[in-house]
């Protein structure tokens, strides 16, 4: 398993974020959202879908929604960290 860039942009805010005592529910849960897609990333592109073709595509559909939200993560991550260092 590789690590993707959203998993290191939202770990590293979560530790800035310790470090300085800020505030962390919107960068835990980009971690969160970056943990699962990165699991689940091959499983959501393989073209299989398995017995139950209804239920695997609402899951494969989740789990896309859960990784763009990981994607869009990265970017408020970065406004995240700019804002602490701006106005702290």
């Amino acid at each position: 398993m590789k690590i993707s860039l959203a998993l290191i942009i939202s770990s590293s805010t979560v530790l800035i974020g310790l470090f300085f005592g800020k505030p962390l529910i919107f960068p835990i849960s980009f971690l969160l959202a970056s943990v699962i897609e990165l699991s689940t990333r091959n499983w959501v592109n393989s073209m299989r879908l398995g017995s139950m073709r209804n239920l695997s595509i609402t899951i494969k559909s989740l789990l896309a929604l859960i990784g763009f939200y990981a994607l869009v993560g990265q970017a408020v991550c970065i406004v995240i960290i700019i804002w602490w260092f701006m106005f702290s």
